[in-house]
């Protein structure tokens, strides 16, 4: 009903517009009044519509309260989201930190499989490019799923480091310099993860320092048998 009387409206007031100055002079006092009493009426009836709608929503979010007990209109886990991207930026710290080291590590490693002098270094570097390649994909995929944003390459000391360690090449020193970088590393990267295993937020990041510890572990302590044999 309320669309007809709209529609009539509007078309009778573009006919008024629209027709001969003598045309609107024939609409009369009556009705005038008619048209007042209706517009007065469709704002009582607008006013009456809106109150009754929101008594409705009104019981409809009391008896969703009483229903869950919690407050209607609140999203389920949007503080619980909140939580998780806090979570994330916390152990992004940790991803990053992880990613340099081990790009470094990877970097002195390969270096290493081919200029080393002593059997053993030659072995333990194969063996640290093995896993460090395993666990850097490990951290790509964390770093993925949680947004960090990972360094792309070793930093330009890290890089210094290895081309002056180069020019040693297939001597002795070669060694001597390439298994304290790999013991300090090393000793480095568990104190790094027994950090994120203790204080960590996100599950899944623990769950890979974990995984990860006794890997370092073996590494450090294959390092510490090569210097035994110098």
């Amino acid at each position: 009903m309320r669309m007809g009387h709209r529609f009539t409206a509007a078309a009778a007031a573009l006919v008024l517009a629209t027709a001969p100055a003598g045309a609107a002079l024939a609409c009369d006092k009556g009705e005038e009044t008619d048209r007042t009493e209706y517009t007065a009426e469709k704002k009582t009836d607008k006013k009456t519509e809106q109150k009754a709608e929101k008594k409705t929503e009104e019981k409809a979010e009391q008896k969703a309260e009483k229903k869950t007990g919690k407050p209607h209109g609140k999203k389920p886990g949007k503080q619980h989201g909140r939580k998780t991207g806090a979570r994330a930026e916390t152990d992004g710290a940790f991803l990053k930190t992880a990613r340099q080291a081990g790009l470094a590590e990877l970097a002195m490693s390969k270096d290493a499989a081919k200029n080393a002098l002593m059997p053993c270094v030659r072995t333990t570097a194969e063996t640290l490019v093995r896993d460090h390649t395993k666990m850097d994909e490990e951290i790509k995929e964390l770093a993925r799923r949680l947004r960090v944003t990972l360094p792309g390459q070793e930093t330009a000391e890290q890089r210094r480091s290895l081309r002056d360690m180069r020019k040693k090449a297939h001597k002795r020193e070669y060694d001597t310099l390439w298994l304290k970088a790999a013991e300090a590393g090393h000793v480095q990267a568990l104190d790094l993860l027994d950090d994120e295993i203790a204080k960590g937020k996100n599950a899944d990041v623990r769950e890979a320092a974990r995984m990860a510890r006794p890997v370092i572990a073996d590494h450090l302590a294959k390092v510490q048998v090569c210097q035994k044999e110098r």
